[in-house]
């Protein structure tokens, strides 16, 4: 496949960031001998730690817009309660699937972008492409049914794309 150069130095910038912050969560570095970095997620697992017991149950760990309807995936233990471990292993997992999820859906809006370029009927026209969860939005002016219609029809035809929306409009 080939790669705009734009979207190799976001995939590359991306990959970095996560890989960083997992070296970083997973180092237990510390600022000085006497005392330890917090953990990235320790903040936000203390201001759920309503009773603070040092366990989140399943009233405090909703409160978290990714544990919401996941609790008991982050419970590994399956003991009705997260420790700090799980519910960083969690957010990990969730910060890192959003990571993926934006690289693919960059791939896919890249991938119709160079189609529509490359196509003898949209070449010449200005047609922005959005996509967000295999999701894509077609806008823009275009100056027949037929181009719009060509447009729809590469769009749909690019792997992850699950659905395409045309707001292109006919010039006219």
């Amino acid at each position: 496949m080939k790669n705009q150069p734009h979207t190799l130095i976001l995939k590359t910038a991306a990959l970095t960031l996560s890989l960083a912050l997992g070296a970083y969560s997973a180092s237990g570095l510390t600022a000085n001998a006497d005392r330890p970095v917090m953990q990235p997620f320790a903040s936000a697992f203390s201001k759920l730690d309503a009773n603070q017991d040092h366990r989140l149950n399943h009233d405090e760990a909703v409160q978290d817009q990714d544990l919401a309807q996941h609790f008991e995936n982050a419970d590994m233990d399956r003991n009705g309660s997260l420790s700090e471990q799980e519910f960083e292993q969690f957010k990990l997992a969730a910060q890192q699937a959003r990571m993926e999820a934006f690289l693919d859906d960059t791939e896919v809006t890249e991938k119709i972008r160079d189609e529509l370029v490359h196509d003898s009927h949209t070449r010449a026209l200005n047609i922005s492409v959005e996509t967000y969860k295999g999701e894509v939005i077609l806008s823009g002016f275009v100056d027949t049914d037929q181009q719009a219609h060509r447009a729809v029809e590469i769009a749909s035809s690019v792997q992850g794309v699950q659905v395409v929306k045309n707001s292109l409009v006919v010039k006219g």
